[in-house]
């Protein structure tokens, strides 16, 4: 997340696109504002309890009372949000609308990969696949040892503007310290079976991954779980799989399957990152 302009002012004045005469301006608090909006359009599709976590961590009052935790009712700072077009509402779920992407491009958080005069914005056919990755990201904050996580949205403005991208446009690169070293690991959430052509693709691409230090596959089924299994199974690259489910409910406990070049048995996460070659160690206070 990049910082805001030092040279700006406590509120920002946004023009909102398409609106009327009388209600051409709104004024946006980065304190207030700025993180819920970055929280949501990271994750492209996000709960209302879940936006009131991810910006709990930025210790703002204010931002943990936009939304009623108990019944999701839209408190007055995101009225006054939602009124404006900022953000798109369906249902239970909050995605970034074009005028919420053109006031964080104002303030210097734009991404490449997703701007206020993309084509398309968030598919609604793909809701179900960010709210798990979202309870994903909650399962890995349980753990005490996430330090960063990066979704697709940056991932994919990472990988077209540096000169040695990644191997794909993972699902999210998740940051963890354990033991006292940092792991960076390549996370995939898979809901449907691809063709065995398409993983044999994604085996060559991540066979010279160097960027990464483990791929942890995530399924919404066991079954699933399995087939990918078979996929993998001679990869020498190190990946580890689990059900979705099963992860968010006891991240720490629950046991991963690995590939042989994490020794084929089935592990604990702290295991996994035990077996995987260890490359930074963690800054203290870092």
């Amino acid at each position: 997340m990049g910082r805001l302009s030092e040279a700006m002012m406590e509120d920002y004045e946004g023009q909102v696109p398409g609106a009327s005469s009388r209600t051409t301006y709104i004024r946006y608090s980065p304190e207030r504002d700025l993180p819920m909006l970055l929280a949501i359009r990271n994750a492209t599709f996000m709960r209302p309890r879940t936006a009131v976590r991810a910006t709990r961590r930025h210790g703002k009052r204010s931002v943990t009372a936009c939304l009623q935790l108990e019944n999701s009712a839209i408190g007055p700072s995101w009225r006054r949000l939602e009124d404006a077009a900022t953000a798109s509402i369906r249902g239970p779920v909050y995605t970034i609308s074009r005028s919420g992407l053109a006031c964080l491009e104002s303030c210097g958080q734009g991404l490449i990969s997703l701007t206020s005069e993309s084509k398309s914005l968030a598919n609604p056919a793909q809701v179900q696949h960010y709210l798990e990755l979202g309870e994903i990201q909650a399962a890995f904050r349980r753990t005490n040892m996430l330090k960063e996580w990066t979704g697709d949205l940056e991932v994919r403005s990472i990988n077209q503007s540096i000169d040695l991208p990644l191997a794909k446009d993972y699902d999210a690169i998740v940051e963890l310290e354990f033991e006292s070293f940092r792991y960076r690991i390549a996370l995939e959430y898979e809901r449907s079976l691809k063709s065995s052509a398409r993983y044999q693709e994604i085996v060559t691409a991540i066979e010279d991954e160097d960027q990464v230090q483990l791929l942890l596959y995530m399924t919404s089924s066991i079954d699933l779980l399995y087939q990918l299994k078979a996929e993998f199974e001679e990869q020498r690259f190190p990946i580890a799989l689990v059900t979705a489910r099963s992860f968010c409910m006891s991240p720490l406990a629950t046991r991963m399957y690995s590939t042989r070049s994490l020794g084929g048995q089935k592990a604990t996460l702290e295991d996994v990152l035990a077996a995987v070659p260890r490359r930074k160690r963690a800054i203290p206070g870092e």
